[in-house]
């Protein structure tokens, strides 16, 4: 969204001369005998780091004030209590001397604890200006430019900084060189405002701010000094995660999303975890914890050769605290357990072999069998093979579970006798019969004939009767060194009683799993059980990751699942960005959050790592761009489906106005992508391949060409939507509707004074325009987003895309 253009912007459009100044406002930090606060614009604070309030009601007029700590304050300082600025005359015994009503506004009533914020900063300008009582010197000697952009590729946004060229003139008896730097005040790191100012308005709520940034470099000689100001970037020099155990220094993971665990007792396999770090041995073996968690998941040990998450069963369900951050506590034994599917199956004979392991307990492998009438007893055999990760440690559960049936196509009898056939299975490791179970039924249970046929019989009791076949299958494994083998095979067998039975039948196995528990075993085996501890870096949480601590009732305290959220949290958490009303005070969140709803996130991590570098991580993957607006406001862009303008322009309003189309370099026809990482090890766990194939028939791309490989770390669900889906689908549609064909780009300058407000990423759209058409087509219906503005004094040129 734009800026609030003043009244005064307005009014100029209709001026044939217009004259701009800049005013700049230097924050400083007023000494180092002033305490706590950043001085210029920020919250006051007391001696001891906390806020510094009003400790009175304060009525109109009133000029000794009670505060906190008056101790921080000394005569000259500005404050600002909610919208009135106030001059320090004294100090003492937590009572402020105060001219009110400064720089333009009103003395009026304040509450008992409102927040008090610094409002000292030395003025300067293009040229001499009073703005609200506010002289500001005309010293800068160039002609200074603002610069911002957004790169829609990236999904990040950048304001270039600034340099002032000023005069060294004499500011309170020194060189003004003197007052920036090893003086008393402080201006290195400080806010840095500026203003448009037209045609002299003396009043500040009619100048326009066009930036905000800090003071990071001062250099000078004899007549001239350099000021460099870089843009409003909280978040640079700080890394994450912060808190450490106290006695290693160990980083506490931060972690975020709708983590999972897999139980011991029901087939619900999942890798939705974060890996908790190893802290120390002390009364067990403790493994830090992203948060507190009380009456959760017990915690998880990865099965290397089975890629299986085993619950560990003996561990807590609540974390517990230790050496300052939350830990989960295991022994050395490990006692692991899991109930999982076969990786994989084959066997001659079989139809759809992969029924019988897939996660459908409905659909099911089937093989048939013949049976002839030429003797008693006649039988058919047919075997399936199953591929089975070698779970490591002790093993003390071995089950199988299966769920398979006969079925009778058709049996004729000549004799006038009831059908019963038998049916006998055998499960076989390693070669060798591991176990047997028989189970039998009769025709005669569910379906009685003397003669003629019988066709697609599927009902009743007929060898199942709904539940799983369990076998226990430990013993086998006694001599084969405690371990699973990599395979085993179920064998069938349908045996006839009767000479006079022809019967066609088949064997389906729907399900087949197992359920197994490892341990190490320190006993008989200590020192592999104490090497693999010695090993053992992670334990694996699926107790979900952390909660808002923003202010706004909304969100505070909830789980944060979705990749903004996240984004705004690391915000909140690390740069103090907060508010109780995130739709009004953050431009653009209320639209996102529509747009993200069930954009879901599993993201940790463990290292030391720059903010900035996730910041942007999580933009680029959540479709949306976080900057700093020109008046230091903070703002969330995306596309939406539904773009409107923000800004009508014609060509009355600009000048020097070009058209040209996108590279085909930024061209985006194919994406190959791995997405959801995998806790234990550097890979992903899904992949997907998506492409339009009709935008690379019509740009005569090749196969190989035009490929762009994606890995993303963050984003779970939403990924993999289509190239032709609306912005918002997913990621894939997102990127897709910008850089999937070759699109329109203009350029120009406005002239038009109400317009100076635009900025990046505003919408915009043309009409009466030259050219009148681009490249042959109307600019009716087209919209186009700002992607960069560079602003000087008197111009405004800007980019835009089509969106």
């Amino acid at each position: 969204m734009s800026l609030t253009l003043p009244s005064a912007y307005s009014s100029a459009s209709k001026l044939s001369n217009i004259q701009e100044n800049w005013i700049i406002q230097l924050g400083f930090f007023n000494g180092d005998a002033q305490g706590r606060g950043e001085g210029a614009w920020d919250a006051v604070l007391q001696m001891g780091g906390t806020a510094n309030l009003l400790n009175e009601a304060v009525s109109e007029g009133e000029t000794l004030v009670d505060v906190d700590d008056s101790s921080v304050f000394k005569s000259g300082d500005y404050i600002k209590v909610d919208n009135e600025i106030m001059k320090v005359l004294t100090a003492a015994a937590n009572t402020l001397g105060l001219k009110r009503g400064q720089m333009g506004t009103t003395d009026t009533t304040h509450t008992n604890n409102t927040a008090i914020y610094w409002n000292n900063f030395t003025p300067i300008a293009l040229s001499d200006t009073t703005v609200d009582d506010v002289f500001y010197h005309g010293v800068i000697t160039n002609t200074p430019s603002v610069r911002s952009s957004i790169n829609l590729a990236k999904s990040t946004a950048k304001t270039g900084n600034i340099s002032l060229s000023v005069a060294n003139f004499q500011f309170k008896g020194d060189d003004f060189s003197a007052e920036l730097f090893l003086g008393t005040r402080k201006y290195i790191n400080r806010n840095v405002k500026i203003y448009s100012q037209l045609n002299g308005d003396s009043t500040l709520s009619n100048c326009l701010q066009i930036y905000q940034g800090r003071l990071i470099d001062v250099s000078h000689d004899d007549d001239t000094i350099k000021l460099t100001i870089t843009e409003q970037r909280p978040w640079d020099f700080i890394t994450f995660p912060q808190d450490t155990a106290t006695m290693t220094n160990q980083y506490v993971p931060i972690s975020y999303g709708d983590f999972s665990s897999n139980s011991p007792t029901s087939l619900t396999l999942t890798k939705d975890m974060y890996p908790m770090p190893f802290l120390l041995g002390a009364n067990g073996y403790r493994f830090i914890s992203t948060n507190t968690v009380s009456g959760g998941s017990k915690p998880h040990y990865y099965d290397k050769n089975g890629d299986i998450f085993m619950q560990l069963t003996e561990a807590s369900t609540s974390s517990d605290s230790f050496s300052g951050v939350d830990t989960f506590v295991v022994d050395s034994i490990l006692k692991r357990k899991a109930i999982f599917r076969p990786s994989e199956v084959s066997g001659s004979g079989w139809d759809s072999n992969g029924n019988a392991i897939d996660t459908d307990v409905d659909s099911y492998a089937e093989s048939s069998v013949s049976l002839e009438a030429d003797g008693r007893d006649d039988e058919d055999t047919i075997t399936m093979d199953f591929e089975i990760p070698q779970i490591a440690g002790k093993l003390n559960i071995v089950k199988i579970y299966t769920k398979w049936r006969w079925h009778i196509i058709s049996s004729t009898d000549g004799s006038g006798a009831d059908v019963y056939p038998r049916v006998t299975w055998v499960t076989s490791f390693a070669g060798t019969d591991a176990g047997q179970a028989q189970a039998t039924g009769t025709v005669a249970d569910v379906y009685m004939y003397s003669s003629g046929s019988m066709s697609s019989f599927d009902g009743g009791n007929d060898g199942w009767d709904g539940n799983y076949d369990v076998i226990d299958m430990l013993s086998a494994f006694e001599g084969n060194d405690n371990s699973l083998p990599p395979s085993f095979s179920m064998t069938f067998k349908v045996q006839t009683d009767y000479v006079s039975d022809d019967i066609e039948a088949s064997i389906r196995m729907y399900d087949i799993y197992l359920e197994v528990e490892a341990q190490n075993d320190p006993d008989n085996e200590p020192s592999a059980a104490s090497e693999a501890m010695e090993k053992l870096k992670f334990i694996y949480s699926g107790n979900d990751g952390l909660v808002h601590g923003i202010t706004d009732i909304l969100y505070y305290d909830n789980t944060i699942t979705d990749i903004h959220e996240a984004h705004l949290d690391l915000l909140n958490r690390f740069t103090g960005l907060d508010s109780s009303d995130l739709a009004n005070t953050i431009d653009g969140w209320g639209d996102l959050m529509s747009a993200r709803s069930g954009w879901d996130i599993r993201w940790w991590e463990e290292e030391e790592i720059e903010l900035k570098k996730i910041l942007e991580k999580l933009q680029y993957e959540g479709c949306f761009i976080f900057r700093y607006k020109a008046d230091g406001s903070p703002q969330y862009i995306h596309i939406p489906d539904s773009p409107s303008a923000d800004h009508s322009l014609t060509k009355n309003d600009i000048k020097d106005f070009s058209v040209k189309h996108t590279p085909f370099s930024e061209l985006l026809t194919k994406m190959e992508l791995s997405y959801e990482k995998h806790p234990a090890e550097n890979r992903y766990i899904s992949t997907a391949t998506k492409q339009d194939t009709t935008a690379r028939a019509n740009w005569n791309i090749q196969a190989k060409e035009n490929i762009k490989q994606i890995k993303l770390d963050a984003l779970v669900d939403n990924v993999a939507s289509n190239f032709d889906g609306d912005p918002n689908d997913g990621f894939v549609s997102y990127y897709a509707n910008i850089f999937g064909d070759i699109k329109i780009q203009v350029s120009g300058a406005i002239v038009n004074p109400i317009f100076y407000g635009m900025e990046v990423g505003d919408i915009v759209d043309f009409s009466s325009m030259h050219p009148t058409k681009a490249f042959g087509e109307s600019w009716s219906g087209k919209n186009f987003i700002i992607t960069g503005l560079t602003r000087s004094v008197g111009t405004l040129k800007f980019d835009a895309r089509e969106i």
